[in-house]
């Protein structure tokens, strides 16, 4: 199980998150982001917020707008330092996976972003369906979800499956949600050779 990786390696994992910035990880959608922060109360939803980079980044911008990040990582031990490192922040850690999200689904839905970094390599081809399903239920009309795609070689124990751009904007069309940025891939940001990066954004209408 890849939890078990996360919660056995969680302290080098999170230097090696944190030894990145939000803007550096995530700049080909940053523009995207900026009417979200802006917007009095929105709520944005961190799946597989690991260390809490994100997490800590969308809460401290949208501090002044009173902007709720709930964070889910399933990695205990990885989900503890992150609590700690957004600590005082406007974020609500929850341990919970998809496809179903148990706990997120009981607690809150009507979210203006969903962020999901380096999770969707992790969800195999029978439960991507159900997945996507439930990110657009969790969607307010008009908020954004964005996905992030590992490409490339493992090269742990970790369990990932092959990801494609194109099967997963079929897979948002089907749930009523419609591209608005499909990148290139793009290079790793820890450098690793093999390793290359796509984002995909979806609006709900």
């Amino acid at each position: 199980m890849s939890d078990n990786f996360y919660n056995k390696n969680a302290s080098n994992l999170a230097d090696l998150y944190l030894s990145k910035s939000f803007e550096q990880v995530h700049e080909p959608w940053l523009d995207l982001l900026a009417p979200i922060l802006d917007k009095t109360n929105a709520r944005i939803l961190d799946i597989g917020a690991g260390a809490g980079r994100d997490s800590q980044y969308m809460a401290e911008q949208g501090a002044l707008n009173n902007v709720c990040i709930t964070a889910v990582e399933p990695a205990q031990m990885l989900a503890e330092l992150g609590k700690k490192h957004t600590q005082g922040l406007n974020v609500h850690w929850r341990q919970d996976a998809l496809p179903d999200l148990n706990i997120i689904t009981k607690q809150q839905s009507g979210f203006d972003l969903i962020l999901l970094s380096a999770v969707w390599m992790h969800i195999p081809d029978s439960e991507r369906e159900p997945s996507i399903h439930k990110l657009s239920d969790l969607l307010k009309p008009g908020g954004k979800l964005v996905i992030s795609l590992r490409h490339g070689p493992c090269g742990d124990e970790r369990r990932m499956f092959e990801v494609f751009a194109d099967q997963l904007v079929l897979l948002g069309r089907s749930v009523g949600l419609s591209p608005v940025l499909v990148t290139e891939k793009n290079s790793d940001v820890m450098g690793r050779e093999a390793i290359h990066w796509q984002t995909v954004v979806f609006a709900k209408a």
